[in-house]
């Protein structure tokens, strides 16, 4: 583990990074600062804790919203394969 720090919305915090995770750690916090920064702009919300609830509830929305349509994309392919696997047998039995 190694120590960093980051700097979000002109605050540093250090944090612990696993060893090879450091540019994952700012990419992070710079995608995090990108996202406060997008709620307090579309909001006027100033106090930065109602401000951090907002933007991790809009992250876990983003979360769940790819999450699910990971979830449809697979559902179809597993249906797909499915359907031309009937196609082969019948063709095979054929």
């Amino acid at each position: 583990m190694s120590k960093i720090s980051v700097n979000i919305l002109g605050r540093t915090y250090d944090v612990e990074a696993a060893a090879g995770d450091e540019l994952l750690v700012y990419s992070l916090a710079e995608y995090l600062e990108q996202k406060l920064v997008e709620a307090q702009r579309d909001t006027g919300i100033v106090d930065t804790q109602k401000l951090a609830v907002l933007t991790a509830l809009n992250i876990a929305d983003e979360l769940f919203r790819l999450k699910n349509s990971r979830e449809n994309i697979s559902g179809s392919f597993d249906k797909k394969a499915d359907e031309l696997t009937k196609v082969l047998d019948d063709a095979l039995s054929a």
